[in-house]
């Protein structure tokens, strides 16, 4: 626990129940029976009005992060044709990518905290290789914290976003050889395989004009923007959305995999991803 964030462990305070939030609400510190009604509100609009009983809590500011990542279909038909998937078909409609994501909070005085933010399903990783993936996925989830004000700033930068790919990738290398008539064909050569990690989400690349000239996984109008001056009393909500997919090189395997020659399938890797940040 630091000295300015209350850290809830994993306790994904937009499921809890508003008969049981009381308890929760206690058991943080922060005040039994009192409920704000921004907090409120982004559990349950039709509870705000019910519930609420004192106006937005000074002393404090709440971050969420909200997960609304998808995963591409092949991608999971894969993994579950593998036996890697030993789910019923609503925990496979459940699963969540696995983020990582660090946010720097600013307060007023000067002080700066970072926060990471994990969230996502730990139970998603290629049949085989869970063991070796363990480090990743072990960590507790954290989807929200309870700051102290006065914050300046909450702020994410792109090079702290990562996504877990739960497959591992076998890459290939190119090679023109000439078939029998005398024509160019092209070859693939197996040059390795990458494990199952987390992989940091990168901007789209822009020229002076604005333009893309290399796409990446997040558009550069879709990063996440920071919230400034946040009243006491407000919740920060961080929801990421976009598509975990990873590439399938046909030509070479029926695996996950891609050429290393193919730079824009390279930058790719991982998905496209948006981010919405909002005060509530």
């Amino acid at each position: 626990m630091t000295d300015k964030a209350f850290l809830t462990h994993g306790v994904a305070l937009r499921h809890v129940r508003l008969g049981v939030l009381g308890a929760v609400i206690c058991a943080l510190g922060l005040g039994c029976g009192a409920f704000n009604p921004a907090f409120l509100n982004l559990l349950d609009t039709r509870g705000t009005g019910v519930f609420a009983t004192l106006d937005n809590a000074p002393g404090h500011v709440a971050i969420m992060l909200v997960n609304s990542v998808d995963i591409d279909d092949t991608l999971l038909a894969f993994m579950d044709a593998d036996g890697s998937l030993n789910m019923t078909n609503a925990e496979k409609a459940a699963l969540r990518p696995r983020l990582r994501i660090r946010v720097q909070v600013t307060f007023r005085d000067g002080t700066i905290q970072t926060i990471e933010f994990i969230d996502g399903s730990r139970d998603l990783v290629e049949k085989g290789f869970a063991a070796e993936a363990e480090p990743d996925l072990n960590q507790n989830d954290l989807d929200n914290v309870v700051v102290l004000c006065d914050v300046a700033s909450v702020e994410i930068a792109p090079p702290d976003i990562e996504v877990f790919l739960p497959v591992s990738l076998l890459y290939f290398s190119e090679e023109e050889i000439r078939d029998a008539t005398g024509n160019p064909v092209t070859i693939y050569r197996y040059a390795g395989e990458l494990p199952p990690q987390f992989r940091r989400l990168e901007v789209d690349e822009v020229d002076e004009d604005g333009n893309v000239t290399v796409q990446h996984n997040i558009g550069p109008r879709d990063t996440p923007s920071p919230a400034i001056d946040p009243l006491c009393g407000s919740v920060v909500v961080i929801t990421v959305n976009g598509v975990l997919k990873v590439p399938f090189l046909t030509a070479a395997s029926t695996r996950p995999s891609y050429s290393s020659a193919d730079n824009a399938t390279v930058s790719r890797i991982g998905g496209r991803y948006e981010f919405i940040v909002s005060v509530n």
